[in-house]
């Protein structure tokens, strides 16, 4: 699949809080940004004359955004998540639209990208050699970008017309675990057979397949090969990787423990570790 040149975002967002979770940011580039994503509009006239084109898709993303994040934070899964992300609250996770990260391509079966921040270096910081704000790691490309350690912000990038509408708010969800994992510090992709290409694909799966089930929704693995709790219990990585996640994340995995869903493989781990009935 071919890749879309990359458009950094360089400017000030337009960001809203959600409120269940304010460190969970609905984001949308500034217009210049937005206005440097699409050549075809700069060639068609002045900018000025679709200052309402930009209104209409930023005000359209981000009432979107807002009512996928409503509809899981109404879940117990959902609140589970987000009651992990107001625990980091020092950090941040900026939901902003698909089309505006820095390394995406055409796959349609890439739903969602998160990433940590990366911009490149401006003329002027390449002549000093000064890394652009809130950077500290340089790639092959020449950008630069946040520590995986201590990234301070999370950038996810999400847009839900590219997921059927029965999958689209597990995917935002999907993202978001990730991002969790980032931000707490806990995110180290191990190598996986069964389904997963590494265990932190295994991870945000897991959550969103509970989530999935949750609302009465089939449950696949990572490559939509259909699985159930019983399938997964009996991987010994995948019960060691979800009891791993009590000793990382232990508030996260005992209400995650408590979600009553047909497939919810963290239930019966936890009633055997906690010795408690859930």
């Amino acid at each position: 699949m071919a890749r879309i040149d990359p458009v950094f975002i360089t400017r000030t967002i337009e960001a809203t809080s959600f409120p269940s979770a304010p460190n969970v940011v609905i984001s949308f580039p500034h217009r210049e940004d937005w206005w440097n994503r699409y050549p075809a509009l700069r060639r068609a006239g002045p900018r000025n004359q679709f200052e309402w084109l930009y209104q209409e898709q930023k005000n359209r993303y981000q009432e979107g955004v807002l009512k996928r994040l409503d509809k899981l934070q109404r879940s117990d899964t959902g609140r589970a998540v987000f009651a992990e992300m107001r625990a980091r609250s020092s950090y941040s996770v900026y939901i902003l639209p698909w089309e505006f990260a820095p390394t995406i391509d055409n796959d349609p079966s890439n739903l969602g990208v998160t990433e940590k921040p990366s911009m490149p270096q401006t003329p002027r910081e390449r002549a000093r050699g000064i890394k652009p704000p809130g950077t500290d790691v340089r790639d092959m490309r020449g950008w630069y970008s946040a520590s995986m350690d201590k990234p301070g912000s999370v950038d996810v990038f999400y847009t839900d017309y590219r997921c059927q509408e029965d999958e689209a708010n597990g995917v935002l969800l999907h993202e978001i675990v990730h991002a969790l994992r980032m931000i707490w510090g806990t995110s180290h992709e191990v190598k996986m057979r069964g389904g997963y290409p590494n265990s932190e694909e295994f991870y945000a799966n897991i959550i969103e397949m509970i989530y999935q089930s949750e609302r009465g929704f089939k449950v696949f693995d990572y490559r939509f090969h259909p699985i159930d709790q019983a399938s997964v219990l009996r991987h010994p990585m995948q019960r060691a990787l979800l009891a791993e996640l009590r000793n990382k994340h232990p508030l996260l995995f005992v209400a995650l423990a408590k979600v009553k869903a047909p497939f919810n493989p963290i239930r019966p781990i936890a009633e055997k570790l906690l010795t408690i009935d859930l």
